[in-house]
C-alpha cells in the first residue's frame, strides 16, 4: 500500500462551514471539472467519472465557474473563496445513501504536491528523518526545515541513496503557507 506525504492544516480556524449541495449541483461541478481536464483526488473505492467523495484544488476553476455550478449560492461562494484564499483544496463528501452531499474547505494545502511512495521507500525516508516506522504521523514544517538543515539528516538521505526525496521534502518544508501553521502528514 502506498504512503502519502502531504501538507495539511487542522489548526487554522476556518470562517466557512460545510454546505449541502444537490445531486444536480454536484453533476454540474463534475461536468465542468471533466470538461476542463481538472484532476480529481478521488477517494478509494470511488468511480472516477462520477465520484461522490473527492477533493479538488480550489484554484483549478475560476470563481465565476464555481458560481455557475452552484447557481450563485452565497454559502458556496464563501467556501470556495476561503479555500482559494488559503490555497487549500475543496472536499466534496457523501457519507451514505441517506446522508447529504456536502462541500467544504479541506485541511489539505494545495500549494505543494503530494508525495506518494511504497512502504519500503517511505520507511527509508522516515528513518532518515529520525522516525522509527511508516505508521501515520505528522511533523511541523518548522521541525522538518530544522531536520533537513542538519548535516546528519542530509547524510542519512545520501547514504540511503534517496536524495531526490530529500529535495522534494525541502521544497515542501519551505512552502510559504501564509499565516497558516501546516504540518507534513503521512499515512497509508
Amino acid at each position: 500500500m502506498l504512503v502519502t506525504f502531504r501538507i495539511e492544516d487542522t489548526r487554522t480556524q476556518l470562517h466557512s462551514t460545510p454546505a449541502e449541495i444537490s445531486a444536480l449541483e454536484l453533476a454540474a461541478l463534475t461536468r465542468r471539472l471533466h470538461a476542463s481536464d481538472i484532476a480529481l483526488d478521488v477517494d478509494a473505492n470511488e468511480f472516477g467519472a462520477a465520484p461522490l467523495n473527492f477533493e479538488i484544488n480550489a484554484n483549478s476553476l475560476s470563481m465565476a465557474a464555481f458560481t455557475a455550478c452552484f447557481d450563485h449560492r452565497a454559502e458556496i461562494i464563501a467556501i470556495v473563496e476561503e479555500a482559494q484564499f488559503l490555497g487549500r483544496t475543496l472536499r466534496v463528501r457523501h457519507l451514505g445513501r441517506l446522508a447529504p452531499i456536502t462541500i467544504e474547505v479541506s485541511e489539505h494545502i494545495a500549494l505543494a504536491r503530494d508525495l506518494m511512495m511504497g512502504p519500503d521507500l517511505a520507511g527509508k525516508v522516515l528513518f532518515a528523518l529520525g522516525r522509527d516506522n511508516a505508521d501515520a504521523g505528522e511533523l511541523t514544517l518548522d521541525s522538518l526545515r530544522t531536520l533537513l538543515q542538519n548535516h546528519r539528516t542530509y547524510d542519512a538521505f545520501r547514504g540511503a541513496k534517496i536524495m531526490p526525496i530529500y529535495d522534494s521534502l525541502a521544497y515542501l518544508a519551505f512552502t510559504n503557507c501564509g499565516e497558516q501553521r501546516p504540518v507534513l502528514a503521512w499515512a497509508s
